[in-house]
């Protein structure tokens, strides 16, 4: 089954990526060569610091739900148990993973037996998603100081942002060096490019 997938959906894709960004570094390598004031400029003009704390330091203020579920949680819970006590009944006693296979066309691709595992996981992990759920909003509803002590350990705020802050620095020394030896690099690049434009494009093209 693996060798399967890995033949027909996973081997085509790579050969055609990488022969496609072969010839992107092809023309990338010539341009350095034969016109490296032009690629300079080109360069330029992509070649912008963009933020990501910056702009994502929404993310990392803390919101505090605790309170409102808390608040509402005798309504909000009796919704949430009948539709995970519904929707977990339906999956685990109505929902077949062969007629969802068959329903989805899937049993005509070249492994049906990989296709009827996937459904019948997913169908499964569902259900014990349900199964969890119901027991997470019983707790709320009728053992909340037992929910608080169990939520305690886990609910705490971590900042992605002081843990990334040296990724958002600038370091330009590459640039620098591929600036002042331009055809160098591109040298390089239509070397390796060339290598990889041929080996994968003669088992796009030759091979099949």
């Amino acid at each position: 089954m693996s060798d399967l997938l890995f033949d027909q959906f996973l081997l085509p894709f790579f050969v055609r990526f990488f022969f496609v960004f072969s010839l992107i570094g092809l023309a990338t390598g010539a341009g350095l060569v034969f016109f490296p004031g032009r690629m300079r400029e080109v360069f330029e003009q992509g070649n912008r610091w963009l933020s990501v704390r910056r702009h994502m330091k929404w993310l990392e203020v803390p919101y505090d739900i605790d309170t409102a579920l808390y608040r509402f949680a005798r309504q909000l819970g009796g919704v949430l148990i009948a539709l995970a006590v519904y929707s977990t009944f339906v999956l685990a006693t109505q929902v077949n993973a062969a007629g969802l296979v068959s329903a989805m066309g899937a049993d005509k691709t070249g492994d049906p037996m990989l296709a009827l595992i996937v459904a019948d996981t997913v169908r499964w992990s569902l259900v014990a998603g349900g199964v969890l759920g119901i027991v997470v909003m019983l707790l709320v509803l009728f053992s909340p100081n037992l929910m608080g002590g169990i939520e305690k350990p886990a609910d705490r705020w971590y900042s992605t942002r002081n843990w990334l802050r040296g990724l958002d620095q600038m370091r330009m020394g590459f640039d620098t060096w591929v600036q002042g030896h331009p055809r160098a690099m591109g040298s390089l690049m239509l070397l390796g490019s060339l290598v990889v434009s041929l080996h994968f494009g003669i088992r796009w093209f030759v091979q099949g």
